[in-house]
């Protein structure tokens, strides 16, 4: 059900008061909604976000987070925020890039599933006081060339500032995270591409085929290689993907079974429950009703 989840991506996008830029590639903003949002947001954009001032509470995939000033929030494509709450005196610098923009600037961490397995558990890095001087003057040159005049080299000006924020923000995970030396093997490539074709499926594609078929292996090559190169197969990265949105939902959301099972595509409100209480011991119902009685 399209209209009980916001999708927010630069397409169409209209601009209003917090938005300080805004194109099909690129979001500056300087602010945040006034008002808190129950419903489900899911941003499919890679979004990296500076507090400066007060603070930002709220639900990202199903956990609850508070963002203070000195805090950066990273975020990958088909990030579901819920139930956001902010002080009045909130004041932060934020970035939005497409997906396709940055597949054009050749953007690939070194280690994409450390990245990622990071950011998944822990979204937020406190910065040290040059880390946000050197991000706030990179953000304020790419906020003036964007809004500025456009000259004979403005894309490629374009280009470099904005992989050199990414380049920045990737410096202060590789001080948290270790990040082993690129290794552009054949296998590392087919595990990139199908976390790549994994973030793009919204709702999530469940079946192994799905992406192997696009991927132009066989489902058992492309769950050897994912157990190779994450120690994961690739139907139980698939499944831990579809858990965190369906647990998300049982928890920060007033949509009933039913339409959380059409909204995660499932055939049927019955094989949606067979599914959750296979892998959470119960069933969605009462998982939610749990999740109540423990205050969550």
């Amino acid at each position: 059900m399209n209209d009980e989840i916001i999708i927010i991506n630069p397409t169409g996008l209209k601009a209003d008061g917090r938005i300080v830029y805004g194109d099909n590639h690129i979001i500056l903003f300087e602010d945040l909604n006034d008002k808190s949002k129950n419903l489900p947001v899911r941003i499919d954009m890679v979004v990296g976000i500076l507090c400066l001032k007060g603070n930002v509470t709220c639900y990202v995939n199903g956990n609850k987070l508070r963002v203070e000033a000195g805090d950066m929030f990273v975020s990958h494509p088909n990030t579901l925020i819920s139930e956001s709450e902010r002080s009045d005196n909130v004041e932060v610098r934020g970035i939005c890039l497409s997906r396709e923009y940055v597949k054009h600037l050749s953007m690939m961490p070194r280690n994409i599933w450390d990245i990622i397995l990071h950011i998944e558990k822990s979204p937020i890095m406190h910065l040290q006081e040059d880390e946000i001087s050197t991000y706030l003057q990179y953000y304020n040159l790419l906020r003036a060339k964007l809004l500025g005049r456009q000259g004979d080299n403005y894309d490629l000006i374009i280009d470099s500032l904005t992989q050199a924020i990414i380049y920045e923000i990737q410096d202060v995970f590789s001080a948290i995270v270790k990040i082993e030396p690129v290794k552009y093997t054949s296998s590392n490539m087919l595990f990139s591409r199908f976390l790549e074709l994994l973030s793009e499926s919204a709702p999530r594609e469940r079946e192994v085929t799905f992406y192997a078929e696009r991927l132009y292996v066989s489902p058992k090559y492309l769950s050897a290689v994912c157990k190779e190169v994450s120690g994961n197969t690739a139907s139980a990265i698939i499944g831990a993907y579809v858990m965190k949105e369906v647990e998300h939902l049982l928890k920060t959301n007033k949509m009933s079974i039913k339409e959380i099972a059409n909204e995660l595509n499932f055939s049927s409100i019955s094989f949606f429950g067979k599914y959750v209480r296979k892998r959470l011991g119960m069933s969605p119902k009462h998982y939610r009703e749990l999740l109540a009685r423990n205050g969550e």
